[in-house]
């Protein structure tokens, strides 16, 4: 496995399609097919679905894609002079809700110590409206999960996934998730949202009949609901959790996990591309951290374990 093969691969997630990458990379599409091929080969999966067009990432792709990120990065750092970028001035940055109460604080404060010369504004709202202000410049950046509607000149560096699971009542019977999701009213994530729509996805490709009872727009909103037994709900596990949130049972769908994958999107010609570096490579440094931990892997095993 060669470091060119793993960045033509991130051209293509950047671009979205072989043809694109192929301009990127400087090469022709049957060699960017070729390389992809290879790879996925060398790794002994499949990376895309190419039952679609043009081909998209499956969910060990999007997988291997912070890997491949991550080592890619890891490489050319060593080729680069690490007094040479100054981190310092002002970043624009777009946070989806459900993001901004997970990891969000944890990088901003780790950054606040490190760079104190870098000033992060932050906006919120929903992914097609951050990204559309980034494609604009009203924005330097924004994270956002499942990129749907990417395009030329813009950048996607993904840094973490989070399973999608079933969320239910404490006192909720012992039961599948599949089981459950029938039996009770249905709390569903906005449409709107990316999320939602990924979740929407999961729903009809699972063939799971729900009876919807509210629609909300915040993961908090739908876990409060959960929690004083309003219904259940699917969303992403966040791996870093969130502190004020109402207990529920998370509880994991049979067959393959689903993922939410959250990044980072820019302009490919980012003026401030040292600031936002600085704040992907704190963002990517924590989720690894946090993936790694004995007490992650602990709470990982207990989702994936379904009730009898």
């Amino acid at each position: 496995m060669s470091i060119r093969d793993l960045k033509t691969f991130l051209a293509v997630i950047e671009s979205g399609s072989f043809a694109g990458a192929a301009l990127a990379v400087r090469r022709t599409q049957s060699a960017v097919t070729v390389q992809m091929k290879t790879l996925e080969d060398e790794l002994g999966f499949a990376l895309f679905d190419r039952s679609r067009r043009p081909p998209a990432l499956n969910d060990a792709g999007r997988a291997f894609a912070i890997k491949a990120m991550n080592a890619v990065e890891a490489y050319e750092r060593l080729f680069q002079d690490s007094g040479s970028a100054v981190v310092e001035g002002q970043l624009r940055l777009g946070v989806v809700p459900s993001v901004i109460t997970g990891i969000m604080p944890q990088a901003l404060v780790a950054l606040r110590a490190k760079f104190p010369s870098l000033h992060i504004k932050l906006a919120m709202g929903p992914s097609a409206d951050l990204v559309e202000r980034v494609r604009q410049g009203a924005l330097d950046a924004t994270i956002v999960s499942d990129l749907i509607q990417g395009g030329a000149g813009l950048q996607w560096s993904p840094f973490m996934r989070e399973p999608l699971v079933l969320i239910a009542p404490i006192n909720a019977p012992q039961r599948t998730a599949e089981e459950l999701i029938t039996s009770y009213p249905f709390i569903r994530y906005n449409r709107q949202a990316w999320v939602g729509q990924l979740i929407d996805n999961f729903l009809k490709r699972r063939r799971l009949r729900v009876t919807d009872s509210m629609t909300l727009d915040t993961l908090e909103a739908i876990t409060t609901m959960v929690h004083y037994g309003l219904g259940v709900s699917i969303v992403p596990s966040r791996i870093f959790g969130d502190p004020f949130s109402a207990p529920v049972r998370r509880i994991a769908f049979s067959g393959a996990a689903t993922y939410r994958v959250v990044g980072l999107v820019r302009k490919s010609d980012d003026a401030n591309a040292v600031l936002a570096d600085a704040l992907l490579a704190e963002l990517r440094g924590l989720s690894a951290s946090v993936l790694s931990s004995p007490k992650q892997q602990k709470k990982s095993r207990a989702t994936r374990k379904r009730p009898r």
